[in-house]
């Protein structure tokens, strides 16, 4: 029986082994990341500053709270990645330092009159919230938050290496902010086009390479 002239069919996906080990490499370093900010952050996940966090718009389309786990959980996988070349971290200050640095930005639309305002004093009102939330807060968590925004506003250059790695994460993440969005608000590049980028790979047929 001849398949009919022009006919294709679906190239089924299959998972390599190299592959699989990398995915599976992948969950499981998403897992210890979740664990060790529940283990070393769980005072100021529980705050209300925090769950407020969730409800305020940032970056255009993401919201507070969001960018905030964005940035630890990146701030972590420079942590592990560095540690793999023996260059050791404060895990510790960088979860509590970089699930504060922005949490001074909470109100910002009754604190700040302009987003300028908002830039250079954010940083300095994040240690005072972080103060409250973690009563023995240490100075070097005080200045991964304090220093985040460097070169930006009056931020100093970052003085730790841990420091220097929220700062990082930071910027990284205000562009996957607005690739990402909000999975709250459902805002974002990837969520405003994801229903027609379904679209177009449910539209999507490969040649059949055994068709001669």
């Amino acid at each position: 029986h001849e398949k009919p002239k022009g006919s294709r069919m679906r190239i089924p996906y299959t998972e390599t082994i190299v592959q699989r080990e990398i995915r599976e490499n992948r969950k499981a370093r998403s897992r210890r990341i979740d664990k060790d900010i529940d283990r070393y952050g769980r005072d100021i996940l529980d705050s209300e500053e925090l769950k407020e966090a969730f409800r305020q718009t940032h970056h255009l389309w993401s919201t507070v709270g969001e960018h905030t786990m964005r940035v630890a959980q990146s701030s972590l996988r420079i942590c592990y990645a560095l540690r793999k070349l023996r260059i050791k971290t404060d895990i510790p200050e960088v979860i509590i330092g970089s699930l504060c640095h922005d949490l001074g930005i909470l109100g910002r639309y009754d604190k700040y009159d302009t987003e300028r305002e908002c830039l250079k004093e954010h940083p300095q009102a994040s240690v005072k919230v972080a103060r409250e939330l973690v009563p023995d807060l240490s100075d070097k968590s005080a200045d991964i938050i304090e220093r985040h925004m460097w070169p930006a506003g009056r931020s100093l250059m970052p003085n730790s290496i841990e420091s220097a790695i929220v700062s990082v994460a930071d910027k990284h993440v205000a562009v996957k902010d607005l690739i990402k969005g909000s999975e709250i608000k459902n805002t974002g590049i990837k969520n405003k086009f994801n229903a027609g980028k379904e679209k177009v790979k449910s539209n999507i047929i490969y040649e059949d390479p055994r068709r001669q």
